[in-house]
């Protein structure tokens, strides 16, 4: 790509763009803002530098440009020399920063996007009840294969410990060799304890256990009730009758279960519902910046004027309704690495993650106007105007005047 086609793609990338001359004088510096945002430093012929975030770009951008004395070790590289221009972008809090940068490292450098990145697509759980043998597993290929996809979890561990609690509900098989052998296999120890269903030597079915496995899934992705009332009902008839060895199983069961609403796993939904309508700071006391995540995708909407209006608030849920109806395309690196940053924020402490909300068909204006009050000072929103500076004070006399 010729520079001046180079220069042009990237002027388009960017809110701004400062060409400069070493060595940069403040008074070149003090035309970059000093705001928050993403920006990027090209050498001759628009060669690409250096693409970071900063809380003030002015004075991150001074730390990367100045002079270093020879006797003060630094491990940044001496850029001042071989900067020509500076691009910059500017942004309202941490996660519009975060993508921000994310979707310009993938337009500079898209083979070498996954080494640029802090964060990693996200943990799922997948499983496939059509499989020949079909188990539950842990996967950040989010959407790669057929079947059904839970998450996001914040740790493979944490994805791990789902799949066991779903696999003692239910008495999955554990042993994805012991299953292969079906129906030819001996019994493992879960099997020998009772706590496995084993298809492995033929005690039930493959027809029968992938029925199992698919009921497995709903219960995974929501759907609980029905299990829930079947193994009460099996603990109650146990005791009843007198078994309590058997019903101490079922209950240890339920137990299980039960932990799958625990705080670790309160964002785990199916793929199909990551529908997320996120208000973010703006650096304004008066404006929140929306964004609306869908699975492999985010997008921005307007602005909303604090105090809120309605109107406003209404298109915000239109719009958040319009980016749900729409069906997810190919999900690639950079689809997946967007998904992994509504995770990430989905985990992160409340000043950073500002308001993250589920979204769900039906969500009422009532309660997106009360979660964005209610969060007001996570955004730094405020409905108090700013108080002016106080005025000089007036000489009260002319010799007070003239000594002025």
């Amino acid at each position: 790509m010729a520079g001046r086609d180079k220069s042009d793609a990237f002027a388009r990338l960017f809110d701004g763009c400062l060409v400069v001359h070493p060595p940069v004088a403040d008074s070149q510096l003090a035309e970059i803002p000093a705001k928050r945002g993403v920006f990027f430093l090209t050498a001759e012929s628009d060669r690409p530098i250096l693409l970071t975030t900063a809380a003030s770009i002015r004075a991150r951008l001074r730390g990367r440009l100045d002079e270093h004395a020879p006797d003060q070790p630094t491990r940044s590289a001496d850029l001042r020399a071989i900067t020509r221009r500076v691009y910059w972008k500017l942004a309202g809090g941490h996660f519009e920063t975060d993508w921000h940068y994310l979707e310009l490292a993938g337009a500079i450098w898209p083979k070498t996007l996954a080494r640029l990145i802090a964060w990693k697509p996200p943990w799922f759980v997948h499983v496939d009840p059509a499989e020949t043998f079909p188990r539950l597993v842990r996967t950040r290929d989010v959407l790669g294969s057929r079947g059904r996809h839970f998450g996001p979890f914040e740790t493979g561990r944490t994805a791990e410990r789902f799949i066991e609690a779903v696999q003692d509900g239910f008495d999955l098989c554990r042993d994805i060799q012991c299953l292969r052998r079906s129906p030819h296999g001996q019994r493992c120890a879960y099997g020998q304890m009772a706590r496995c269903l084993c298809p492995c030597d033929g005690t039930i079915s493959m027809g029968a256990y992938r029925a199992v496995v698919r009921q497995a899934a709903a219960f995974a992705g929501g759907d609980r009730d029905e299990r829930l009332e079947q193994l009460g009902a099996e603990m109650k008839q146990a005791a009843a009758e007198l078994r309590f060895e058997h019903a101490a199983a079922v209950k240890s069961r339920l137990d299980r279960l039960a932990e799958l609403d625990g705080p670790p796993f309160r964002f785990v939904r199916p793929v199909e519902q990551f529908h997320y309508l996120l208000v973010q700071r703006s650096g304004s006391r008066r404006k929140a910046h929306v964004f609306f995540a869908t699975p492999g995708a985010i997008s921005a909407g307007k602005p909303l004027d604090y105090p809120l209006k309605g109107r406003q608030v209404s298109g915000a849920l239109r719009r958040m309704a319009s980016a749900a109806a729409t069906p997810p395309g190919p999900i690639g690196l950079v689809e997946r690495m967007r998904m992994g940053l509504i995770a990430r924020m989905l985990f992160s402490a409340p000043q950073r993650r500002g308001l993250i909300l589920h979204w769900q068909p039906g969500m009422p204006l009532e309660q997106l106007i009360s979660e964005i009050d209610s969060a007001a000072g996570v955004l730094g929103l405020s409905r108090k105007a700013r108080k002016p500076p106080p005025p000089d004070p007036k000489p009260t006399s002319p010799d007070a005047a003239s000594e002025a």
